[in-house]
């Protein structure tokens, strides 16, 4: 239903070719993006580079979104917790400059990281989704992240079924954010970044 979601190719890098194919494939169907990549269940590590050149080529050649998992480097641990962590996620950003990323989970904390210069220019072309928040940070992460990176940066996100959208949307009610803020996060910075009307 292209009027009520927009999809994201589920392919995984170690495919090479067959992945560039698929990807190619959908982004001529009208995909908006690539992901979300797990490089843990998929055995693939962020940072390298020649496993992910053939995806990457293409989600340049088609300005498609590339969304992948991210895991907080501290904290209790939890099943789907993995070693895709900011200093990973870093190197990822950096070596493609020019592709959108979502980092799904808060990008693994990298928000926090942003207060240094150099982390908080990764972010020109990052967003972060809030998948699982409630299960990582209480409601001030939403005040928090929105101070260093902009409420602007950052996309609601569910983790559904393992939650559901409503778990989601009390989480951030629970915030201080202003509600301009929380309006953009619930769906006007997604429709700004997916070019929606």
């Amino acid at each position: 239903n292209p009027g009520k979601l927009v999809g994201f190719a589920g392919v995984n890098p170690l495919w090479g070719q067959i992945a560039a194919y698929e990807a190619e494939r959908c982004a001529k169907q009208g995909i908006k993006g690539i992901g979300e990549l797990h490089p843990d269940t998929q055995n693939f590590s962020v940072t390298d580079a020649a496993v992910l050149k053939p995806l990457m080529e293409v989600a340049r050649k088609h300005n498609l979104i590339v969304t992948t998992h991210t895991s907080e480097p501290v904290g209790h641990s939890y099943v789907g917790k993995g070693k895709t962590t900011p200093e990973r996620v870093v190197k990822l950003i950096d070596n493609h400059p020019d592709i959108t990323f979502i980092l799904a989970h808060w990008g693994g904390g990298l928000p926090f990281y942003a207060l240094m210069p150099e982390i908080g220019k990764v972010f020109k072309n990052v967003y972060v989704d809030t998948a699982a928040s409630p299960y990582l940070y209480d409601s001030r992460v939403f005040k928090t992240v929105s101070t260093v990176i902009g409420p602007d940066k950052i996309l609601l996100g569910s983790d559904y079924p393992l939650l559901p959208h409503s778990r989601l949307r009390a989480h951030l009610d629970e915030s201080s954010l202003p509600d301009t803020a929380k309006s953009a996060i619930l769906g006007g910075n997604a429709a700004n970044l997916l070019n929606l009307s």
